[in-house]
């Protein structure tokens, strides 16, 4: 009788509640949809441990599989990072290969393909339904005061891969759990994790859930923390003058600069390696231009133009772009071949390339943040 129950006393009176099946998958969705507290101190990165539902049932373009194939769950936390939840019953006879890929085939397309606006646009709507406004409900919820500095970290970090994926089941099978640890452990920005969340009943008595955590190991916290450095422009450079030649550092220096002149920003990177994205304000529209990523004592310092982003936020300049890009040397084929692709890439050469033609990569640089004349 102890192994399945827990046992609750109320009044002097003991009351054993027997763990009982959900009689439908969906009976746990709704839970989740209706109670986010229930993992929330396991899904998030903030101190707080609050969750905000984007969507439940939240379409993946591009996802392999029938047409209307959707997450179950999309979640934000206070840090601005989407969490990802795909619900699965024990009794859930599909095999565990399976599982696993349906869920990396929603990350794998999610943070290629949803449009951080689509995901705002959803929690207005929830906000409305609620009787109140969207920076209202970012307030109450996740206590968040700067709506749209909130929605750009969503923004950065579904594009730079910092999500959080659950598996939630009653019950997780032990193949499936060596599976959450082995991904958990070699992803640097993406945690993979599961919960157990089983329900135990009594006649008359209300519902107990027992959350359970599995996936965070030694091994995953300690592969997390070596990609958890939040980088700046003094640790940027000071660690790119450890690798860098003087011309790789005077061309990453005179980029910042560059940006540092005009409206925008610079999202830092958080891995192993020293990165930064340059923004500009373009059309009157935040958008990235460029990234550098400086390597390390074992790989290249790498500049990249970006193509992806910047052409869905303008696509009537895609062509301005890629001229401009075309003339500096090596990068031809390469804007070439994105174009052939849908703009869908970034398109890159070694720092030590491109120093020796620096005006060049600026030039084309100020051709794709300058905004159109009036």
């Amino acid at each position: 009788m102890t192994d399945d129950a827990i046992f609750l006393v109320q009044a002097g009176a003991l009351t054993a509640l027997k763990e009982t099946p959900y009689a439908k998958e969906d009976i746990l969705q709704q839970v989740l949809e209706d109670y986010p507290a229930l993992i929330a101190g396991f899904a998030t990165s903030g101190d707080s441990g609050r969750l905000l539902l984007v969507r439940r049932e939240m379409p993946v373009p591009g996802a392999a599989g029938p047409t209307g194939l959707s997450l179950d769950h999309l979640f934000v936390d206070e840090s601005g990072v989407p969490v990802l939840v795909e619900v699965k019953r024990s009794s859930d006879t599909r095999a565990r290969r399976e599982v696993v890929a349906q869920m990396l085939d929603y990350v794998a397309n999610g943070v290629a393909h949803w449009p951080p606006n689509e995901l705002r646009q959803s929690v207005a709507i929830h906000a409305q339904q609620a009787g109140t406004e969207e920076g209202q409900l970012l307030q109450e919820r996740l206590g968040i005061d700067d709506a749209d500095a909130f929605w750009r970290a969503v923004e950065d970090n579904l594009r730079s891969g910092r999500v959080r994926c659950i598996f939630l089941a009653d019950r997780l099978t032990p193949g499936l759990v060596r599976i959450i640890e082995f991904l958990n452990e070699q992803m640097r920005d993406t945690e993979v994790l599961g919960v157990e969340l089983p329900q135990f009943t009594a006649q008359g008595e209300a519902v107990v859930y027992v959350p359970r955590l599995v996936g965070r190991t030694t091994s995953a916290v300690v592969t997390k923390q070596g990609g958890g450095v939040r980088w700046d422009k003094q640790r940027l450079l000071e660690e790119a003058a450890q690798h860098c030649t003087e011309p790789e550092l005077k061309f990453l220096e005179d980029l910042l600069v560059h940006r540092e002149a005009k409206s925008g920003r610079f999202n830092w990177g958080t891995g192993a390696t020293p990165g930064v994205t340059g923004w500009y304000v373009v059309d009157d529209v935040e958008t990235p231009v460029w990234n550098v990523n400086v390597g390390g004592p074992n790989a290249q310092a790498t500049f990249y133009f970006i193509f992806k982003e910047y052409v869905a936020r303008h696509p009537q300049r895609a062509t301005t772009y890629a001229d401009a890009v075309s003339q500096v040397p090596g990068f031809a084929p390469k804007v070439s071949a994105a174009q052939s692709n849908d703009w869908k890439s970034w398109v890159g050469l070694p720092l030590s390339q491109l120093a020796q033609v620096q005006v060049l990569v600026l030039a084309a640089v100020e051709v794709a943040s300058a905004s159109a004349a009036p």
